[in-house]
């Protein structure tokens, strides 16, 4: 697996191979089919490795930026940094690959079926202090819309003066729509009478 997902970061789908992959894992094909009988379920199978990496890529980044105060701020700056590691743009890449290969597609419908709990962990542990906002679900998907689309426009043109000002931008925004969808404690109480 580790093998897949490296030559995946290195040479990107095209160049990830049965054959790339069994000679950098030092396996027989054999051994290789016995694992992964076909190219899809091989990428597929990666997915839940990159998802890893991309964990560690936010956590890292949290980490990093610990010493900013504003908790919104640092959550979305950490996706965006994430975005940009080549665990992230490799996972990218298989998705924009499965629009034409249908049997990409499915594997990886599946794999990113059995990853959710793990990104909803990561989610949570980003946004968890607004989870109670009638807004929560749209802020955490738009910011992913976001950072997936920073990655993929930087992979031409990158301006980091022009994705400090999104993220900025993006912030604001997102403290608008929580500050509307924040539960109304009264109607709570009110309702409980």
């Amino acid at each position: 697996m580790d093998a897949a997902v490296e030559c995946l970061i290195e040479r990107g789908v095209a160049g990830t191979t049965t054959l790339a992959v069994q000679r950098k894992a030092e396996v027989s094909r054999g051994a290789l089919l016995h694992h992964f009988p076909s190219h899809a379920t091989l990428l597929a199978a990666s997915v839940a490795e990159l998802v890893k990496r991309n964990e560690r890529a936010v956590l890292h980044s949290r980490a990093e930026l610990r010493a900013s105060s504003d908790k919104l701020e640092t959550a979305i700056r950490s996706l965006a940094f994430a975005a940009r590691q080549p665990a992230y743009l490799a996972e990218l890449e298989l998705w924009a690959v499965a629009r034409t290969d249908n049997v990409l597609k499915q594997a990886l419908i599946a794999a990113e079926r059995a990853a959710k709990r793990d990104l909803e962990r990561v989610y949570t542990s980003l946004f968890g202090d607004w989870a109670n906002s009638e807004t929560y679900d749209d802020v955490v998907s738009l910011t992913l819309h976001l950072v997936r689309g920073l990655a993929v426009s930087e992979n031409i043109r990158v301006s980091i003066q022009r994705r400090e000002r999104l993220i900025a931008a993006w912030t604001s925004a997102v403290r608008m729509m929580l500050r509307q969808g924040a539960p109304n404690k009264d109607s709570k109480r009110a309702g409980q009478c």
